[in-house]
């Protein structure tokens, strides 16, 4: 894992980086809309800064999903910033299946901004935007080995399971520091309610997913692909501790309207926040500089 680290160049990282903010913009502005849906306990005022929210993270993601087409002509290029201009290697790229992954995704956000229209059929279409950005994942890389559909079909649960629980984050960051702990307190129970069965199905989706890409566990974990899963593992691990915390200590103090109790699920969301963002970074390196070796 340490010498593919080390041999990526400066184009490499920068495509890293670029993948890892596509995942997090992509990612959230999904999820807010799926907590938009499913969280009924979710304040009217709260669902008005979260479909702003949801809709600047899709125009975001757009921007950042486009920017990959120039950055991988010039990994294409050897390397040299001129592919990114070269009208021949970006059509080659438009024509790979990056660019349909890319295609896929700018239909699905477009789809998300429909909520900005406020109207009753816009949170069905823009659960279909949701729908089509998480796909869009599975349309390239990995994801096209075989069995191919049930590569894409656990990766994409994978993906939406996350998209919710990163989704969340905002609006019970902001909840919890309105005073209101009783709002708090009920937005904290219902996702902590909802959340123990998307942890469980990403669990057992991720875990699948390694074992069929692999064919042995044990063995993967001699590989670059097999280490970088496992640290994802320690840092999804540590960001359910955070949010165990909060579903068995601070929701219940919420719901008594223990005054300390919301500054304390700030803090501890922020520590949550931070290890997904590294899980995500480490999934953008993970599928960028290697790869899994195949039963």
């Amino acid at each position: 894992m340490l010498s593919a680290i080390a041999s990526a160049d400066a184009l490499t990282w920068i495509s890293i980086c670029v993948k890892a903010l596509v995942y997090a913009t992509s990612l959230t502005a999904a999820g807010s809309v799926l907590c938009i849906i499913f969280l009924r306990a979710l304040p009217e005022s709260e669902v008005r800064v979260l479909t702003r929210f949801a809709v600047w993270l899709a125009l975001a993601a757009a921007v950042l999903s486009l920017a990959r087409i120039p950055l991988r002509a010039s990994f294409l290029m050897g390397g040299t910033w001129q592919g990114g201009t070269d009208p021949m290697i970006l059509g080659m790229v438009l024509e790979s299946p990056l660019g349909t992954t890319i295609a896929v995704r700018l239909v699905g956000l477009a789809l998300i901004l429909t909520l900005l229209t406020g109207a009753r059929w816009s949170n069905i279409v823009a659960a279909l935007g949701v729908l089509l950005v998480s796909g869009s994942f599975v349309l390239r890389g990995h994801a096209l080995e075989e069995p191919r559909l049930v590569l894409g079909a656990l990766i994409t649960v994978h993906l939406l399971g996350l998209a919710f629980w990163i989704g969340a984050f905002v609006p019970l960051y902001r909840v919890a520091g309105t005073g209101s702990d009783n709002s708090a307190g009920r937005l904290a129970h219902e996702f902590g309610r909802k959340a123990v069965y998307v942890v469980g199905g990403l669990f057992a989706a991720g875990g699948i997913t390694l074992w069929v890409m692999t064919g042995n566990l044990i063995a993967a974990v001699s590989t670059p692909y097999g280490q970088f899963f496992l640290l994802k593992l320690a840092l999804f691990l540590g960001a359910i501790g955070f949010a165990a915390w909060n579903k068995l200590h601070l929701t219940p103090a919420l719901l008594l309207s223990d005054p300390s109790a919301g500054l304390s699920l700030r803090k501890s969301l922020r520590w949550e926040a931070g290890l997904l963002a590294f899980v995500l970074l480490a999934t953008a390196t993970l599928t960028t500089i290697s790869a899994p070796i195949a039963p």
